[in-house]
């Protein structure tokens, strides 16, 4: 780069000119000569920050950072005295809009107001670290804040589902029943979508089954799928939904069993005795 002149600095800061001011502190020969000029050094001690932070310029934030690095990198000889260098941390921290990385920049001069502010809400916004006698080897957190009113409800929406599914357990007592299981958990998508048609594909990432049978002997391997069907099945929009996933499970090669009951009272004894009667138990 050609060696630069006082006159050329001072126009330069007096245009606010950030870009090429950055290119000519990144040469370390224009910089010893800045700074060992009797006229420009001081200006770049008392006058140079404080302009910088007056400026409106659009890519005013990438011009903060660019002399964060400058003033932090071991090759570049630019370096900003204490106070200055203070200014343009709390500059950069005041216009970052990303929380994380005001923080890291926060982190520089906690004492500063606005750096105390950024770090605490940073640290709010953190989840809670649970202590125990594994840190060593693992990591625990849990979330804050957590409300007074619990909003959870029961993966079953009726007694009738609750009972239809203690009665599958109750038939297959060796392997693990699941309620409520995504399509997407349990079937590879990849190898039936050219089988699907748009709309089922779409359904696909939605849809659950009432209940899987899981081999857990065979790595988690689902066997049965069965559903629990009612009244609401009768509906237009549902009956559509029904026949998508009868057809989603079909293309994967998996047997989709419907039940439905002809009473609202039916228990789960009844369930008991009609699945044994007609579902078989084998994994085939």
């Amino acid at each position: 780069m050609k060696r630069i002149d006082s006159e050329s600095i001072f126009q330069l800061v007096n245009k606010k000119d950030w870009t090429k001011i950055i290119e000519i502190f990144k040469d370390n020969d224009n910089y010893n000569f800045i700074i060992n000029e009797p006229v420009l050094k001081p200006l770049i001690d008392k006058y140079f920050i404080d302009e910088l932070l007056t400026t409106n310029d659009p890519a005013y934030k990438h011009c903060l950072t660019n002399f964060y690095v400058l003033h932090e990198s071991p090759k570049y000889v630019f370096k900003l005295n204490e106070n200055n260098y203070r200014k343009l941390i709390v500059k950069i921290v005041e216009v970052e809009k990303d929380l994380a990385t005001a923080y890291n920049y926060a982190t520089i001069f906690k004492d500063e107001p606005i750096c105390k502010k950024i770090i605490e809400q940073y640290q709010r916004e953190l989840p809670k670290i649970v202590q125990h006698s594994q840190e060593s080897k693992l990591y625990v957190t849990e979330n804050k804040n957590v409300s007074s009113v619990n909003a959870s409800i029961s993966l079953f929406k009726s007694n009738q589902e609750y009972s239809f599914y203690k009665a599958i357990r109750e038939i297959y007592p060796t392997y693990f029943v699941i309620p409520n299981v995504s399509l997407n958990a349990i079937i590879n998508f990849d190898m039936i979508s050219n089988k699907l048609s748009s709309e089922e594909k779409k359904y696909f990432f939605g849809a659950l089954i009432d209940c899987v049978v899981i081999d857990t002997e065979n790595n988690y391997k689902p066997i049965k799928f069965i559903e629990l069907d009612s009244h609401y099945h009768d509906k237009e929009k549902q009956i559509k939904n029904d026949k998508m996933k009868d057809n989603i499970l079909a293309v994967a090669g998996l047997k989709l069993i419907r039940i439905r009951p002809i009473k609202k009272n039916s228990n789960e004894n009844d369930f008991i005795t009609l699945i044994r009667e007609t579902i078989s138990i084998d994994v085939d």
